[in-house]
């Protein structure tokens, strides 16, 4: 209970520190979101990040405009809005992974080689106890 608070703050500081240029927190936290959740409503990505409607709306707005998200309402009802990462969106936040990635590894580099293989096989246990019922544990939270 005290370790994990420690090593998300250390993650999100790191991702937040390898965003790219422009890209606010929210917008990050959004695409991060859709590439857990493909086709999500903007409703669904509001609760998840903590805004109100207008404000995910712009959000999302600005997203597109950088075409980093497709946005696709349907057309028997087009106050439903489908959400997703868009190919550059997709490439954006697998660079910003590998490059928070290159950090961890550099901060787990004093571990010894057997210390750093527990910590792995610890997190892939840890993976796999609490992914998500229905869905595999690395889409929950591996690999972008």
């Amino acid at each position: 209970m005290e370790v994990v608070p420690r090593v998300m703050h250390r993650i999100r500081m790191e991702m937040r520190s390898h965003r790219a240029p422009g890209l606010t927190v929210p917008q990050l936290r959004t695409l991060i979101y859709l590439y857990r959740n493909e086709g999500a409503s903007l409703s669904a990505v509001a609760e998840h990040v903590g805004l109100k409607l207008p404000s995910m709306s712009k959000t999302v707005d600005a997203l597109v405009a950088r075409k980093l998200v497709i946005r696709r309402a349907y057309a028997d009802d087009r106050r439903y809005v489908s959400l997703r990462l868009s190919v550059h969106g997709l490439a954006e936040l697998r660079r910003t992974r590998r490059m928070t990635e290159a950090s961890l590894a550099e901060a787990l580099g004093p571990l010894l080689p057997e210390q750093q293989a527990k910590v792995v096989e610890a997190l892939r246990m840890l993976g796999r106890v609490f992914a998500p019922e229905g869905m595999p544990a690395s889409k929950g939270g591996g690999s972008v």
